[in-house]
């Protein structure tokens, strides 16, 4: 098991800025599986499509991007997701298999309203999804990653953003004391 923790969410929830806010707070090192994935590739990232055309090799390259750039002593956050929108964007788990492999010490999800989340993609990456589509997209994302955590036994968080930190950073200090239960 590595010092990493998790976090996932679907697009446009706040992974990137929570991970960023506690990076800053609590002094952990904060990596977008995202930038991991495109460093690793020496590609830019593209905003304008969520989808990905090979979800099976991309997180081939993660898995080799977290040996690559992640100390393995240091607790780490990792924010990606645990769902993806295919090249058909349609919604695909990302395979059971990418976190035995990862390994992390503990899972959080992300959620907030739709009404929020449509507000940010639509402001950062002028995408405009279905109500609908992106309760659904957020219903199996949560579903997902619960049974990930289930799965690999790990300490797992559902994370309302709209509520603040504390209850993460409380999370994380009780991981850090080795207090979490399974």
């Amino acid at each position: 098991m590595r010092k990493i923790i998790f976090v996932g969410g679907i697009h446009g929830v706040g992974k990137t800025w929570t991970c960023q806010h506690l990076e800053d707070t609590k002094s952990i090192s904060h990596f977008p599986a995202s930038q991991l994935i495109m460093k690793l590739k020496d590609e830019k990232p593209n905003d304008t499509d969520k989808s990905v055309k090979n979800i099976n090799s991309n997180q081939d390259i993660l898995l080799s991007a977290i040996e690559k750039y992640i100390h393995p002593d240091r607790l780490a956050l990792i924010d990606g997701h645990f769902c993806l929108l295919n090249s058909n964007h349609e919604v695909e788990r990302i395979p059971m298999e990418t976190f035995q492999r990862i390994a992390p010490c503990a899972i959080v999800v992300l959620f907030d309203t739709i009404k929020n989340i449509s507000k940010r993609i639509s402001g950062r990456d002028g995408i405009s999804y279905d109500y609908d589509f992106l309760l659904y997209f957020q219903d199996k994302e949560i579903k997902y990653a619960k049974n990930i955590a289930e799965h690999l036994c790990v300490p797992f968080l559902k994370l309302d953003v709209a509520e603040g930190f504390d209850s993460f950073t409380n999370f994380i200090d009780k991981l850090q004391l080795g207090k979490c239960k399974k």
